[in-house]
Formats: C-alpha cells, structure tokens, sequence
C-alpha cells in the first residue's frame, strides 16, 4: 500500500483538517473574540464614567480666570466696601474668593485621584493624554497661589492686566482640547468610530 498515492493521501488530509487542525484554529479564535468582547464590556462600563468626570474636571480648569479678577472680584469687594463690611457682605466676598480656588482643587483631584482605573484599561494612547492632562492640571493648580496673590493687585489697581489669570485662562482653554482628544480616543476603543 501506498500512503503517498493521491487516493489515500487526499483524505487523510481532510481528516486531519476536518477533525483536529479546524476545532483548534476555531477554539483559538472564539478565545481571542470572547477577550476581546470583555476587555469591549470593561472599557465601555470605565470609560462612560470616565467621560463625565472629565467634563467636570475641564469645565473647573477652563474657568475664566481673568474675567473673575476683573469683573467679579471687584463688584464682589465693591459690594463688600459699599455695604460697611456687614456680615452678609463679608460672606458673600468669601464665597467669591473661595470658589474658584475650590473649584481648580476639585478639578485637579478629578484629574488625577480618581482615573487610576482608566489609565490601567486604557490603551497606551489614551495614557499618554491622561498623564498630559494631568500635567496640565498640576501646573493651573500651582499657578493658582500666584493667581491668588495677583487678585490682591487688581483689587488696588483698576487697570491691572492680570498676566497669570491670562495664562491659567490659557491653560484651561488647552485642557479643554485635551478632553475632546481623550474623549474621542475613548470613543476609538470603544468602536464608536
């Protein structure tokens, strides 16, 4: 007999096709599909999180910082001299400073504290814009103690230009861009493009 005669030859091939070779490559294919579908599920279920918390941490570092050394200090330290520094005054005043100090250290937390789960499942691109966001964030919050102390200049003097409210305005315009970048390369993994 001979095994190398096209008559046996032919079949035993598909056989070994058929019956081992096809259930493997298969086997290995719906492995490699079901993968994909969790990392899919995982990502889809961190990133919709994830897109709201940086909109909030990109609506707290895009402020309008000198239009509130400008315009809203002042009225507010306006109302404060004009009413003979009464409680209510005084009170408002602090609220007005506080806020926005308050609201670059929320944004800054959100930036950095809370994305540890993203930066893990998340592609080396989108780590990479996370981490420039970040950066971009420490850098308005350590601009702010500056920020704050230029507010006491245009408090005494009206025609103040604000340099550091400018660029921290600046700043803020830029995380802006990088939220859309890191948002539409979320929306990539997810094969929403």
């Amino acid at each position: 007999m001979n095994w190398f005669d096209p008559q046996i030859l032919v079949p035993a091939i598909c056989v070994i096709l058929a019956s081992v070779i096809v259930p493997i490559l298969l086997h290995y294919l719906k492995g490699r599909r079901e993968r994909e579908n969790k990392i899919l599920e995982i990502r889809t279920r961190v990133y919709t999180e994830y897109f709201k918390k940086y909109e909030e941490a990109a609506e707290g570092m895009g402020l309008d910082y000198e239009h509130f050394s400008k315009v809203t200090l002042k009225n507010a330290f306006k109302e404060l001299l004009e009413s003979d520094n009464s409680p209510e005054a005084i009170i408002k005043f602090q609220d007005a400073v506080g806020s926005f100090p308050q609201l670059i250290q929320d944004s800054h937390r959100k930036a950095t504290a809370e994305i540890t789960t993203l930066k893990i499942l998340g592609s080396e691109k989108l780590f990479e814009l996370t981490t420039e966001f970040e950066v971009l964030s420490q850098e308005i919050l350590e601009l702010s103690s500056d920020w704050l102390s230029e507010m006491n200049d245009s408090l005494t003097q009206p025609d103040f230009e604000a340099p550091i409210a400018k660029k921290m305005t600046e700043k803020g315009k830029e995380a802006n861009k990088l939220k859309e970048k890191i948002i539409l390369q979320m929306r990539r993994e997810l094969k929403l493009d």
